[in-house]
């Protein structure tokens, strides 16, 4: 299938017992595993929710996303979290206090459409709609997820999320020897939607 085809007509649908998976692969095995033998009975228990991105009916990818929360003192910028304490303007507000935020557990594409931005373009669309949704359905402010080491840039440089623990700068420069040793070593990130 065509790469600008798919980048145009692609669709979500909610994952169930209907679907098949079993011709999906990505680079990832532990993307693969979840996808096919644990999103449907994590889904089935409000655990999380799963996204099937389609084209024609073939599977291109998926993303899975539940609900969580992040501490006001793991926000790397402080005039961030100095805005953020005044408009909530209440006593409890201190380093602790969570703020909610939605976690994009999972994200893959079937590797053979990868390499061609279709992982791009579907991303754009998933960040999208998450925006959307905290304007119109619930609030949050920040996007958080777990990062695989070969996937940081995509995330950081292409998204703008930030390291919730370590210094990206530190990361980026050491990136490749990461991504040598372990390239599914994980980083959590964070995006705030308000930039």
């Amino acid at each position: 299938m065509n790469a600008e085809y798919i980048k145009n007509n692609f669709y979500y649908e909610t994952l169930n017992e209907k679907h098949d998976l079993d011709n999906f692969n990505s680079i990832s095995e532990d993307l693969n595993e979840f996808l096919k033998e644990d999103a449907l009975k994590q889904q089935n228990e409000k655990l999380n929710l799963t996204k099937l991105i389609l084209c024609d009916d073939e599977l291109i990818g998926y993303v899975t996303l539940f609900t969580s929360q992040i501490k006001i003192k793991k926000i790397r910028e402080e005039y961030k979290i100095n805005i953020i304490k005044e408009k909530l303007s209440s006593k409890n507000v201190n380093n602790n206090y969570l703020l909610p935020c939605v976690f994009i557990g999972r994200f893959a594409i079937d590797e053979k459409y990868m390499g061609k931005h279709i992982g791009l373009k579907i991303f754009e669309s998933i960040m999208q709609n998450l925006k959307e949704l905290s304007e119109t359905q619930m609030g949050f402010r920040f996007i958080t997820l777990e990062s695989f080491a070969r996937a940081y840039t995509f995330y950081t440089e292409k998204h703008y999320f930030v390291n919730l623990i370590e210094d990206d700068d530190e990361i980026k420069k050491n990136l490749e020897k990461i991504i040598e040793r372990d390239p599914e070593k994980k980083f959590f990130l964070y995006h705030d939607l308000k930039i």
